[in-house]
């Protein structure tokens, strides 16, 4: 009794959870009823920005498909064998024309392929009387399918047209607005509503919901994951079509909630449904867990209060102590005790903490630096996709212009270009090694650009080429050079490569006369660099600074990037290594 009074004068913790208790449960039922009623609010509003986002999202996806769809619509109406067939076919035989409808038939079948949203693509060539299908094949058809089709172009507003239930994408050539005279072609995508449906049902799974999709500003064609009550149409047509595309409309009817979104640009709405049981459900069994939560709580803090003086008081006070002298430096301290409850698992774990806290200090460290380490290994052997599809693109110009010998040089280029890039046995090679892939990076940037850019790289001396350095460093540096300076010039480039050695360091100088570079742009770089080690979690490195804390890994902090103005005028990247290529 008397150590009780005396915990209560010393105002210990255990006053403290007294008070806690009486403030506790006095506004308890008050703070419960606001919880659920918080709760519910909030579990509404992270509903209806699920149900957004999930609109945005498969807005987003439907839109750039349209887009895409369509932009293949335009491009290939300005197709020369598409576009020159009707015109050509007075001077045409019989097999010239066959096989120029065979050639668009393999056209069409390869737009097909590029979307599952395409169901068939179709051609119709009016003075032949043939249509040409990616499904069909080659048939001959009357003048009414294809009219059929120029009359309903435009009919939902905006790219896209409707005959029937059957949505296209349709370009003629030319335009008439004199829709009975025939066209010279008549090019056009059909939507698949098969595909459109089984996305809409994969994003109604979750969450319980319907999403329906509809075309026109009248909602002309309605596509619905399973079948849409007439309430959420009739509600689909008070749409207001002015709001713009991001702008999700609310509205209630009975039994459900539904968020619709409207897009000016293509004219369609999609909204999702969700039924007021469903949405309830986890509301009322929140608010039957409240209860519970209240009632035990209650019971809880009843039960603790008359035993943690006893049970809590005199072990914790005893463990702060430990803490408190380990604050101090004192590792080697150890908490007698014989204990068989938590506190005595405690004592136990504080006692193997502070004999293993050197070790695992460590451990931390080496697990750091592996990870650096498999970081730095994944980057190394990454390949920019940008640079792939223009080596890509170069081949398929000089291929236009039947440019074999050069075909031949660059494809050699490239095949040693990727060998050393995907080459996986081993992360350290020599500078020798590194400066013939640079150079075959050069040889290749050298066919791209031409005389656009002149490069100046002299003989590494036979003693320095022996050196050990971390795989693809010189490269992403002259890559760097040409991606911000150098590719932006139209005629000029100059890329300069030297070397300089000197109090056992060798310097490997690249330089540009890009025009792009302003002082503010170097010193921020600079101070990157100088600050490599203050690196968020998570922050990703590419690079000019993954060359540099590679180097630093490798060689330490003494050596690495540092960047100046060049005396040509751009930047100045300033390699510096051992010249032994032994780790300091």
């Amino acid at each position: 009794m008397r150590q009780f009074l005396g915990m209560w004068n010393s105002k210990s913790i255990v006053v403290k959870l007294m008070g806690a208790f009486v403030l506790v449960i006095l506004p308890l039922y008050v703070i419960s009823t606001l919880m659920t009623v918080s709760s519910s609010a909030q579990m509404q509003a992270e509903v209806e920005s699920a149900h957004e986002s999930k609109l945005h999202f498969y807005h987003s996806h439907l839109e750039f498909e349209l887009q895409r769809m369509n932009g293949l619509v335009n491009e290939y109406t300005f197709d020369e064998t598409m576009s020159t067939l009707s015109t050509r076919i007075p001077i045409m035989s019989t097999y010239e024309v066959t096989s120029s409808l065979n050639n668009i038939h393999n056209k069409l079948t390869q737009i097909r392929e590029t979307s599952p949203y395409i169901s068939d693509v179709v051609y119709y060539v009016p003075a032949l009387h043939k249509r040409v299908s990616a499904v069909d094949g080659i048939r001959t058809v009357d003048d009414e399918e294809w009219k059929r089709l120029i009359d309903s172009m435009g009919n939902l507003h905006g790219a896209l047209s409707h005959t029937g239930n059957d949505l296209y994408l349709l370009r003629s050539n030319p335009y008439n607005m004199n829709r009975d005279e025939a066209p010279n072609f008549l090019l056009g995508i059909r939507l698949s509503s098969e595909e459109l449906k089984r996305r809409l049902q994969e994003f109604s799974e979750t969450g319980g919901s319907e999403i329906t999709l509809a075309f026109g500003s009248q909602n002309d064609i309605v596509i619905s994951s399973s079948g849409q009550p007439a309430a959420i149409q009739q509600a689909a047509l008070t749409l207001d079509a002015s709001q713009p595309a991001e702008y999700i409309t609310r509205y209630d009817t009975q039994g459900s909630y539904h968020y619709s979104l409207y897009d000016r640009e293509h004219y369609f709405t999609l909204t999702a449904s969700i039924p007021h049981h469903v949405l309830n459900a986890p509301i009322e069994k929140y608010t039957l867990w409240v209860w519970i939560l209240t009632i035990i709580s209650i019971f809880i803090i009843f039960i603790y209060s008359f035993s943690v003086y006893k049970s809590i008081h005199k072990p914790m006070s005893v463990l702060i102590g430990g803490f408190k002298t380990a604050e101090q430096g004192q590792t080697g301290i150890h908490i007698p005790h014989s204990r068989r409850d938590e506190f005595g698992y405690l004592y136990s774990r504080f006692n193997d903490m502070l004999k293993r806290l050197h070790t695992l200090i460590e451990d931390n460290y080496v697990a750091r630096i592996r990870t650096s380490e498999a970081e730095l290994k994944h980057l190394q052997s990454q390949i920019k996709p940008h640079f792939l599809y223009n080596s890509f693109f170069n081949i398929k110009q000089m291929a236009e212009v039947e440019n074999v010998e050069l075909i031949q040089q660059f494809t050699d280029y490239l095949g040693q270009y990727f060998r050393y890039m995907t080459r996986d046995s081993k992360s350290e090679v020599s500078l020798g090694e590194e400066i013939d892939h640079a150079l075959v990076y050069l040889a290749i940037q050298n066919i791209r650009f031409g005389s656009r850019v002149h490069a100046t790289v002299p003989e590494i001396e036979p003693n320095f080429r022996g050196i050990t350095v971390p795989r693809v460093i010189i490269q992403p540096v002259i890559e760097n050079a040409f991606e911000h300076s150098l590719s932006k010039r139209i005629q000029g480039g100059i890329l300069k490569i030297s070397y300089e050695s000197s109090e056992g360091k060798l310097r490997i100088l690249i330089e540009d006369n890009g025009q792009e570079l302003t002082e503010d742009a170097l010193n921020a770089l600079s101070t990157k660099l100088s600050y490599a080690d203050h690196r968020y979690e998570g922050e990703e490195i590419t690079g000019l600074m993954n060359v540099h804390q590679r180097l630093r890994i490798k060689f330490g902090n003494d050596f690495g990037l540092s960047v100046v103005r060049s005396e040509l005028g751009g930047l100045c990247v300033i390699f510096s290594i051992p010249l032994q290529g032994e780790d300091e």
